[in-house]
């Protein structure tokens, strides 16, 4: 095995009702003016009020921006570097789902590189360190709590660019499971099984290490025993917990190892229909696994069991095709819908598959190659 370098986010602060020490942790780490980035669900619905109470506890002075788009935009960012420039901020703080935490994160780049923040799209091109940046997820889901990445949509092109650089990860992240416990089950499911798609695809592909697969083998686990409890019970503050967990190991996954074909293929249905990326990766990943099981089958054997299933007595290949048949029942039990029903026509797969076989960083981390003819073939498995 060839050495390899781990980054990873300073501090993770994590349990119930930590959300409630944000200023002290803030006030910790020298930073004496912040801009909060948020939804507008979020703030209007008051569950920023710990957060910002314990920001004037400490004597931090803050501004809001609440306007963050689902899918986080350009103008969103830029929005925010303006803001930060009159208020003199010194740190940001992504509050809510990968969204308001990506926007925070570009934000955060934004006030010590130049623009045009188009320049940095790519793997490690960020020249300086961002001001620190507070993570705090309302979601288990992106991991973006953790991660290095931030994905923005570009206003002019309608399509998303990812932004992947060791300086873009956090420098704490505030873990509150009990800011999930009003999460509504369609939102559980989406980002659920996104985090479960990351620690999949971390896992089996060809970048895995050592230590991703620790962080993986947490994920998956902890995802098969709590997301069904989550959905269906979402004041189960155990399975809240089980997920919180799960979604930032998923994360600190994919600092070592990354997404793969998976990925690939939902960006194309996202980048066109604008579906909610959990949804678009839950949908897609059963039928990739289904592609990649014979070229990882000891791996994916391993998924099966770590989901549940009963592998005994089983051969490897057999155990293998368990994984898949494991996540498609979560799907089913989590009512994740066909591809159709985001609005993907027959017309589109064709272009679709040219399009996400063309995403070299993606699919050359896939365990097994994907050509435009395969991609189409599993487009139409989940149509």
């Amino acid at each position: 095995m060839k050495p390899y370098r781990y980054p990873q986010v300073r501090n993770i602060y994590f349990g119930d009702g930590v959300v409630k020490t944000t200023g002290t942790i803030v006030a910790t780490e020298g930073v004496k003016k912040v801009l909060v980035v948020t939804d507008k669900f979020l703030f209007e619905s008051g569950m920023l009020n710990g957060a910002l109470k314990s920001l004037e506890e400490a004597e931090i002075e803050y501004r809001v921006y609440s306007d963050v788009h689902p899918n986080p935009l350009l103008s969103n960012v830029l929005a925010c570097y303006e803001i930060m420039k009159e208020l003199g901020g010194e740190g940001v703080i992504g509050f809510g789902g990968g969204s308001s935490i990506d926007c925070a994160k570009s934000t955060a780049l934004l006030m010590t590189n130049p623009l045009p923040l188009q320049q940095y799209v790519g793997k490690d091109i960020v020249p300086n360190n961002t001001v620190p940046i507070f993570t705090v997820p309302t979601t288990a889901g992106t991991g973006s709590e953790v991660t290095s990445g931030s994905i923005i949509l570009f206003d002019d092109t309608g399509k998303k660019g990812g932004i992947l650089s060791k300086r873009l990860i956090a420098t704490c992240a505030i873990v509150d499971p009990e800011l999930l416990l009003t999460l509504p089950p369609t939102l559980t499911a989406a980002t659920g099984m996104d985090a479960l798609s990351h620690a999949i695809e971390a896992f089996t592909n060809v970048n895995a290490s050592l230590q991703s697969d620790m962080w993986c083998k947490q994920a998956i686990s902890l995802i098969g025993k709590n997301i069904r409890r989550a959905f269906f019970k979402g004041d189960d503050i155990d399975a809240r917990r089980g997920m919180s967990l799960a979604a930032t190991s998923a994360g600190m996954a994919l600092l070592g190892s990354g997404c793969a074909g998976s990925h690939a293929m939902a960006y194309s249905i996202e980048n066109k229909y604008h579906t909610m990326h959990g949804k678009a990766n839950a949908s897609m990943l059963p039928a990739v696994m289904r592609f990649n099981a014979p070229a990882a089958l000891e791996k994916y054997a391993a998924v099966a069991e770590l989901l549940g299933e009963n592998i005994a007595g089983l051969s490897m290949h057999e155990a293998a095709y368990k994984a898949s048949e494991a996540v498609q029942k979560l799907c089913d039990d989590l009512s994740i819908p066909r591809i159709r029903e985001y609005g993907v026509t027959e017309e589109d797969l064709e272009p679709f598959a040219k399009e996400c076989c063309a995403n070299a960083r993606l699919m050359a981390q896939n365990p097994r190659r994907i050509t435009p003819e395969e991609a189409v073939k599993i487009y139409r498995e989940v149509f």
